[in-house]
């Protein structure tokens, strides 16, 4: 008896379907759609795996980064005291 799973459809742009569909052949999936369940399966298991949720929402880091990057060209510029 096999396993039934329902399925969803995600939309990507046309660019990035054809780059997985010449990979693909290098690989053992049959087709994209199973190759890409496989990478985003591998990437959310390394995520749950490191415990570093901080992984997920990448908004955080950017922003902190920013503001560091402004801090120090503001104080190349003579606007912030060291």
């Amino acid at each position: 008896m096999t396993e039934s799973k329902t399925t969803e459809f995600v939309e990507m742009p046309s660019e990035v379907l054809e780059q997985l569909e010449k990979r693909v052949s290098q690989t053992e999936f049959d087709d994209a759609s199973e190759y890409v369940t496989h990478l985003i399966e591998e990437v959310l298991y390394e995520i749950e795996q490191s415990g570093d949720e901080s992984k997920i929402d990448t908004d955080t880091d950017t922003e902190s980064v920013d503001e560091k990057q402004v801090q120090e060209r503001l104080k190349s510029l003579g606007y912030l005291n060291e």
